[in-house]
């Protein structure tokens, strides 16, 4: 099976789970995928701690019963035995979310460019793009992104009051994060010229982002 098979078929499995197994097993899901492991390894893992509980609970087995009561310290063992992403892998992961973001950020402005040409608006000012605010989009989105990732990771595994208080310094942390981009934003803005771009070039610039994220990252 390929990589989006296998997540398929993950899902499959996790509809036959009961509640307090599948909450279990979800844990292990966002932390063994929220880390730096290769794709296809890591779901071929998942799938076999999956079709391992279905068959323990089968049995009248509970997933603690099975992998312990510390699934934290279980997963982090696994992971240290799976592959790390590497070479080109890790290249695609770390560009994929940028490129996404630009992607849309682009579909926006060739929207917008076009409707406010057939409305007779300000074209001139519906084409000009700050540079500042492309470095903004892609490393924003980059550090937004991972930095919820890593607070998903963080958050498995943990009981409610541990996730409540979890939850608010974490909001703490995104908030400030959202600020220094914001900054950042302000401060390159000062810096970097302002680009022209027609409608029909943000168009084209989308439909290669498109193209560009079906070739690079989809899973196969």
């Amino acid at each position: 099976m390929n990589t989006k098979q296998m997540i398929k078929e993950n899902n499959r499995l996790q509809d036959a789970m009961k509640p307090d197994n599948l909450s279990y097993y979800q844990d292990m899901v966002v932390y063994i995928r929220s880390s730096s492991v290769e794709e296809s390894k890591g779901e071929e893992l998942l799938l076999e701690i999956a079709q391992h509980l279905l068959d323990a609970q089968a049995k009248g087995k509970t997933a603690e019963e099975v992998f312990g009561s510390d699934p934290e310290s279980y997963c982090k063992e696994l992971v240290e035995q799976l592959p790390k992403m590497k070479g080109l892998n890790r290249l695609q992961y770390h560009l994929m979310i940028p490129w996404i973001a630009l992607t849309w950020f682009f579909f926006v402005q060739a929207l917008v460019g076009f409707i406010t040409t057939w409305t007779g608006g300000p074209v001139e000012r519906m084409t000009q793009v700050r540079i500042s605010t492309l470095v903004l989009i892609a490393g924003g989105s980059y550090v937004l992104i991972h930095a919820l990732m890593r607070w998903m990771k963080n958050d498995t595994f943990q009981p409610d009051e541990a996730r409540r208080k979890i939850n608010v310094r974490s909001m703490g942390i995104y908030m400030a994060i959202t600020v220094l981009i914001l900054i950042a934003g302000v401060w390159l803005g000062r810096l970097l010229p302002v680009l022209t771009i027609a409608p029909w070039i943000s168009l084209v610039l989308f439909l290669i982002g498109i193209a560009g994220t079906k070739f690079l990252f989809s899973s196969k």
